[in-house]
């Protein structure tokens, strides 16, 4: 999980809405207004705002695959209904393993166990959850090992006056650990280390495989990009350290 953005202004077809809708607004009315195509607008905005990816797993969006979050669910008493339609409390998200597909990466039985995401967090609202664009932008606080285990790293949470523990209560909120997004990440582990584990000891090709595996292409980031991230470590942060940092 990284940092992402947020939708600073509404798109065209949420203002439409909004101004044909100004008594009886809802969210459920806006998934339908215009035979649908405003909502998909606002999920190309935001698939394109967080480089292609998922904000929680970081899975490719894809067009049966995708969907928009509300990081205060809408059922929350207190906040739910009146942020249902702001753009700052939307991000897109897969369907955490509910498309089915004969990917494994995205849908594996039994589904119970291996929802993720949005689909995992479902309605909850807790207060020790970490929205992905609260977090630092350059300072990681997850890390991914070679096994595809994604844990709290506690020094980088502590230099960022955040806490481990939300950080470790939202990896199991939106279990981030489900055998299919492990097995993916490690995957992508071992993908990385065939490609460039013999040359690891060369740091110009490192800072050379760091740029093609962890930056932007076509406004697009790599698949489980924290994984790439964390595979090439401290050659991976200078190089996203480096301006203007066109992945966030």
């Amino acid at each position: 999980m990284k940092r992402i953005r947020s939708l600073r202004d509404r798109t065209p077809g949420l203002t439409d809405y909004l101004e044909v809708e100004t008594q009886k607004a809802s969210w459920e009315g806006f998934r339908s207004h215009d035979g649908g195509r405003a909502y998909r607008e606002v999920v190309e905005e935001l698939t394109n705002l967080q480089h292609g990816l998922c904000g929680y797993c970081e899975i490719c969006l894809t067009e049966v695959d995708r969907q928009v979050e509300h990081v205060v669910p809408q059922s929350d008493p207190r906040q739910g209904t009146l942020l249902a339609l702001e753009v700052g409390n939307l991000m897109a998200c897969c369907k955490g393993g509910t498309a089915y597909c004969d990917d494994p990466d995205r849908y594996l039985k039994p589904v119970k166990h291996n929802r993720s995401c949005g689909e995992a967090k479902g309605d909850r609202a807790d207060g020790e959850f970490m929205d992905p664009r609260a977090l630092p932008e350059l300072t990681l606080l997850i890390r991914v090992l070679d096994d595809g285990q994604v844990e709290a790293d506690p020094e980088a949470c502590e230099s960022e006056g955040m806490s481990a523990t939300s950080v470790t209560l939202t990896i199991e909120l939106l279990n981030l650990n489900a055998k299919r997004l492990r097995v993916a990440r490690e995957k992508r582990w071992r993908a990385l280390n065939d490609e460039w584990g013999e040359r690891l000891a060369d740091p110009e090709e490192m800072q050379r495989a760091a740029r093609i595996e962890v930056l932007p292409v076509g406004g697009r980031l790599p698949e489980f990009f924290t994984t790439s991230r964390c595979y090439f470590g401290p050659v991976a942060e200078r190089v996203l350290d480096e301006q203007p940092r066109t992945w966030v």
